[in-house]
């Protein structure tokens, strides 16, 4: 039997926390700092948010439940195994991450809101992330990374919620930082975001007391207003 999306049942001032990464819903975290167009999710999120792209590395679900392939603009499937990664596994990681990463860069330069999911929202779609900041923004891996962590953990709360807690992915990550200059070639660096106009304040994490240093924490993708100075 297809798992339900929990959000129906779910109270809107509920933290959700009784819920996994995988059956949370919206389920997905916006990145406006890399991206005010950007957003990262779960299985679910595509069927929940205004998305004009989204680039998925597991088959999406309905709001029901059932798998529909038909949610993804692109797919690029691969595994997390959690770090215990082979090899092999790892370059075919890195080959899928880069080439979400690219599709990403296309995607905000023409100002189309994009999710990027996997199931839970962590680790695979966080890598694909991470290595658009690293690479075409021009982020440092640990910076880029730091951030994604700060977002999920401000915008969503859930069972098992570890964001790129995949050694072997953030491994990747400080490898595209190194290898940057050789990946882009003669790719020029994306110009920074519009700044994100937000209210003040920053959160701080009620169980963990982590001072997150985004501000942004109610924001999603239709609702951003935009500063160019």
């Amino acid at each position: 039997m297809a798992l339900s999306c929990t959000c129906d049942h779910v109270s809107e001032d509920s933290s959700h926390e009784e819920v996994h990464g995988y059956e949370d819903c919206p389920g997905y975290a916006p990145l406006p700092k890399m991206s005010p167009f950007l957003s990262c999710g779960n299985q679910y999120s595509a069927a929940h948010g205004n998305f004009q792209q989204v680039i998925s590395t597991v088959v999406p679900k309905n709001a029901d439940g059932t798998p529909n392939p038909n949610l993804a603009t692109h797919q690029i499937l691969f595994e997390d195994e959690h770090g215990a990664e082979t090899a092999v596994a790892v370059q075919k990681a890195k080959k899928c991450i880069l080439q979400g990463a690219f599709l990403v860069r296309q995607a905000v330069a023409t100002k189309q809101r994009t999710l990027v999911h996997c199931e839970w929202g962590q680790n695979r779609s966080g890598s694909i992330c991470c290595a658009f900041a690293v690479l075409y923004l021009g982020w440092s891996a640990d910076a880029a990374i730091r951030y994604f962590r700060d977002q999920n953990l401000v915008e969503r709360h859930y069972i098992g919620q570890t964001p790129m807690s995949n050694s072997k992915f953030n491994k990747l990550m400080e490898e595209i930082e190194r290898e940057r200059p050789q990946l882009l070639g003669e790719t020029l660096p994306m110009s920074p975001p519009p700044k994100v106009v937000v209210g003040p304040g920053a959160k701080t994490d009620r169980l963990s007391g982590i001072q997150f240093f985004t501000n942004a924490p109610e924001m999603r993708p239709q609702q951003f207003q935009f500063s160019m100075a």
